[in-house]
């Protein structure tokens, strides 16, 4: 096999397959397979002189007495050629950075530099565009064999490269959110990023190979953590989710007060269970163990943290023991409430949010912690607990209420005695908030209220949790 690096125009390319001297080989070659955003996308990269990966072609040349054929047989780079081509017929126009955002996400910085082909065809390119496009030189790798099957073998060898997964592409992109993650989550082999040590210690990240499982992890924590403070929401966290929260998050500031509180809250939940006394450390325990630490350091004076691995312990032992439960006909609420929604549509904001409620409750339950000020009005957790214990209804009016809306009300007034927590709170809109003789009376009837409220099974929480989610969200 001989091979011969050159550089050929795009509009040579292109009029070699006019010509039908560039043709796919059917026998293993794919059809057009990508879509209109990818075709756009490339074509946006050649205007924007980013490098286009390496084009291969298999020269054959063929004689039938003095009768000789001569073609290119495409090896690698079919995909690239037709989304040209198709361009310079006008089947597509390109995206405008500013106007398509939200279908190209594009990174911010690129919505700041000119684009002159933005939301046009070839045909409605300026002569000086068409000309640069159709000059831009491409290289070309050209293959000569007398032999098909080396052609083949080529073929099979370029396809069968360890493709980059989600993460590892997210690696690659610009701004500071991409940086922070790394640090975060570290990347085996680069000394600048031995990432944090409740990845490497807590969750033993340094004894596999994940590529990108906890930079992932990472990226994940990060976006509810920010999502939490910053909206007081929990947000998915999907494949395409983390995408777009990195895309928005291009001007992310590794620096900021958010930024370093999250490393803070790994230093400290390091600390906490560096004992190595239980196994480690799994994902979704991961996320609520930040989210928790987040809110205590806020909320509650430190006596928590001396306690704070025992409950953790405490909360596994009693997760584990539900598990076993979960064929009967009343599992245990460790299973409803918490593992179940390890499983299904574990990656869901309300998912996740309904499981933090429940482990957030039960950490409560063990750790006992006291509120910096006892005065004050009920911390995030309790309010976190009220709201969805109230399935998001005023419990005066039985009206929906918008967290944005949401007030917290002290059934037994806090200057007569009335403790700050969560059975002594219930969730009111503004104007439906008991003043005087409406307080004293709803007061008297809330005992009974809340005794029927605790009296509920745990499959009985658990139905009103999957319809509560249904009528969220129009489906379950």
């Amino acid at each position: 096999m001989k091979t011969e690096p050159v550089d050929v125009k795009i509009a040579d390319l292109l009029d070699l397959k006019k010509k039908e001297m560039l043709v796919i080989n059917s026998e293993y070659q794919r059809g057009a397979v990508w879509n209109t955003a990818q075709k756009k996308k490339l074509v946006d990269s050649v205007l924007r002189g980013y490098p286009i990966p390496l084009i291969y072609f298999h020269h054959i040349r063929q004689q039938a007495g003095l009768l000789v054929s001569e073609r290119y047989e495409v090896i690698d780079g079919q995909q690239r050629i037709l989304a040209l081509a198709e361009f310079r017929e006008g089947a597509f126009k390109l995206y405008d950075p500013v106007k398509d955002f939200e279908e190209a996400r594009f990174p911010e910085f690129i919505k700041k530099q000119p684009c002159p082909w933005a939301g046009k065809t070839f045909d409605e390119l300026s002569q000086e565009l068409a000309d640069f496009f159709l000059s831009v030189q491409l290289r070309v790798v050209r293959i000569e064999t007398h032999d098909s099957n080396e052609a083949r073998d080529l073929f099979v060898r370029l396809q069968a490269g360890m493709p980059l997964n989600s993460q590892e592409k997210r690696d690659a992109w610009p701004g500071q959110f991409t940086d922070f993650i790394l640090k975060l989550g570290g990347k085996q082999g680069i000394s600048r990023y031995p990432g944090n040590d409740f990845f490497n210690v807590i969750m033993k990240a340094g004894k596999s190979q994940d590529r990108g499982k906890f930079r992932q992890l990472a990226a994940q924590i990060a976006m509810l953590y920010l999502t939490r403070r910053d909206k007081e929401l929990y947000c998915d966290i999907n494949a395409a989710s983390i995408d777009d929260f990195y895309y928005e998050n291009l001007g992310f500031d590794s620096k900021s007060t958010d930024a370093v509180r999250i490393f803070a809250i790994f230093e400290k939940l390091t600390k906490l269970l560096r004992d190595q006394k239980r196994s480690k450390v799994v994902g979704h325990e991961a996320i609520h163990l930040v989210l928790l630490v987040d809110t205590l350091i806020d909320d509650y004076t430190p006596t928590w943290e001396d306690k704070f691995a025992g409950a953790f312990d405490r909360f596994r032992e009693e997760f584990s023991k539900g598990k076993l439960t979960k064929n009967e006909d009343s599992p245990s609420e460790y299973w409803l409430r918490y593992g179940v929604l390890t499983r299904v549509n574990s990656d869901r904001g309300d998912s996740i949010r309904r499981r933090h409620d429940f482990f957030a409750s039960k950490m409560l339950e063990f750790l006992k912690p006291q509120l910096k000020d006892p005065k004050r009005l009920f911390g995030a957790i309790e309010r976190d607990l009220i709201y969805y214990r109230d399935k998001k209804r005023c419990v005066i009016c039985n009206g929906q209420v918008a967290w944005s809306e949401a007030e917290f009300h002290h059934v037994e007034e806090h200057s007569k005695g009335g403790a700050t927590n969560v059975d002594n709170g219930v969730l009111v809109h503004q104007q439906c908030h008991p003043l005087g003789q409406k307080a004293v009376e709803f007061a008297q009837q809330w005992p009974e209220r809340l005794k029927a409220i605790k009296s509920k099974t745990p499959l009985d929480e658990y139905l009103d949790d999957f319809f509560l989610n249904e009528d969220d969200n129009g489906d379950v």
